[in-house]
């Protein structure tokens, strides 16, 4: 099933009896009548840290669902796992496993660069291999490197990415897989290597270091693969400073690649939470033109010619980033249009600017009829102001929980708490609908808000 699979050289058959016999994992085999057609290996890293690998499916079979098949296959084994973490690594150009991952909620944690160097006999070193004693230090360098932090805390053993804890990083130091610098005293550089399970290549899959100190360092991992009978080493590290002082070490890109690392699920979220992308998306509102700004500064300074600040600002928001101000400001053009007076123009104003300004709410989150805007968080409607021909009614909530004392006062033409709203356990009602008609009562539509949406941000 993987004859034709990278043009022939897929690495399948030199796995299938390992992966086989893996008393951990799991190998799962689709087949179609009774022929094999497809598969997917589920690797234990170690205890909850599960590992994809191994996707495959029949090139003649592609676009009849049954990759989805076999992902859900997989799930199902995974969840008897216990899994405190699932990941994955694709070729960045393989679009297919990146879309699938993506669409099952995956999110990219690593972006490294896949090099090979030619194996070096020599006696020089840089490095020496650390001792069990040094666990600590090692520990404590690692955990504050470049790499760790560009790599999310993991390193590459071949096209595997395990987390580098202090389990695992026991085990290199043992196995003498952990080289640093100096011979004595503070560490101040490290190269980690392991060997792939494929083949028995030697990766490097950890550097970090003064730019001289790196290169000197992939120069020893070479070496240990020249002293194991290779012809060649990889190394798997992050593109930019390190992976190109790897590259002056020795390593040239001789099969260019770019790996990514996917784990399922947004670091630092829980379930429940409000998603990654509505937070992102409401931050990137709050700070847009100040974003717009530092690209368009980016574009001018890299630029051979001399251009118009705001000609370069108008091309990054009509190209590059979601122009949500305007759109916000269009809608609410609409609807202010309906308003005969410049005060009640300026109150709807104020209201859709403390929305967008301060939480990030325009785009998809506004909705517009023909006299009303409403504003909206995580799928739920926080506020609806009503165009009326001599006020603007403003409903918050409800829909988040109790956030408005009973006794509390707004200085604005009227104000009601809903009756339906009202939870009996605090005393406190969870919306208020109030008429404002001056400019001046913006500021108390401005608390009402800030009451609401401190209550709907931390809302489960």
């Amino acid at each position: 099933m993987s004859d034709r699979i990278w043009g022939g050289t897929d690495y399948l058959p030199l796995v299938w009896d390992a992966w086989l016999a893996d008393p951990k994992g799991v190998l799962l085999t689709a087949t179609l009548d009774r022929r094999p057609v497809g598969m997917s290996k589920i690797s234990v890293l170690s205890p909850g840290e599960i590992w994809l690998e191994g996707l495959r499916l029949d090139p003649d079979l592609h676009g009849k669902g049954l990759v989805r098949q076999i992902n859900r296959a997989s799930f199902r084994e995974v969840a008897k796992l216990n899994p405190r973490t699932v990941r994955y690594s694709t070729g960045a150009g393989n679009a297919p496993s990146r879309h699938v991952g993506e669409a099952r909620g995956f999110w990219l944690v690593a972006r490294t660069r896949w090099m090979w160097g030619k194996a070096l006999r020599s006696s020089i070193t840089t490095g020496r291999c650390a001792k069990p004693g040094e666990l600590d230090a090692v520990e404590k360098y690692v955990t504050a490197s470049e790499c760790y932090r560009t790599t999310s805390g993991l390193y590459a053993s071949g096209w595997k990415f395990p987390a580098l804890d202090r389990r695992r990083l026991r085990r290199l130091i043992a196995s003498e897989r952990v080289l640093v610098t100096p011979p004595r005293g503070k560490i101040r550089g490290m190269a980690i290597y392991d060997i792939g399970q494929i083949d028995g290549d030697v990766c490097l899959g950890f550097l970090d270091g003064p730019r001289k100190t790196m290169e000197g360092l992939a120069r020893d991992v070479l070496r240990v693969a020249a002293e194991l009978g290779h012809a060649d080493s990889s190394a798997m590290l992050p593109a930019g400073p390190i992976a190109e002082a790897a590259r002056r070490g020795g390593y040239g890109v001789i099969l260019p690649a770019d790996a990514v690392v996917y784990e399922l699920g947004a670091r630092g979220f829980r379930e429940g939470s409000e998603p990654l992308e509505n937070l992102l998306w409401r931050t990137y509102r709050r700070h847009e033109a100040e974003a717009a700004d530092r690209l368009a500064g980016l574009l001018i300074d890299d630029t051979p010619r001399d251009l118009a600040r705001e000609n370069v600002r108008d091309f990054v928001m009509r190209h590059l980033l979601p122009d949500s101000r305007r759109e916000a400001l269009a809608l609410l053009e609409d609807v202010s249009l309906r308003l005969e007076s410049w005060a009640l123009r300026a109150v709807l104003r104020g209201i859709t600017e403390h929305f967008l300004n301060r939480y990030g709410i325009a785009g998809d989150s506004v909705k517009t009829t023909t006299r009303t805007m409403s504003f909206w968080h995580t799928g739920r409607r926080v506020a609806t102001a009503r165009v009326e021909r001599k006020a603007v009614a403003l409903t918050l909530g409800p829909g988040f929980g109790p956030c408005f004392d009973a006794d509390a006062s707004f200085d604005v033409d009227k104000v009601e708490f809903p009756e339906n709203s009202l939870d009996e356990s605090t005393g406190r009602y969870a919306a208020v609908a109030m008429r404002l008609t001056t400019e001046r009562q913006i500021v108390e539509a401005e608390r009402a808000i800030d009451a609401i949406m401190k209550r709907a941000v931390r809302a489960r």
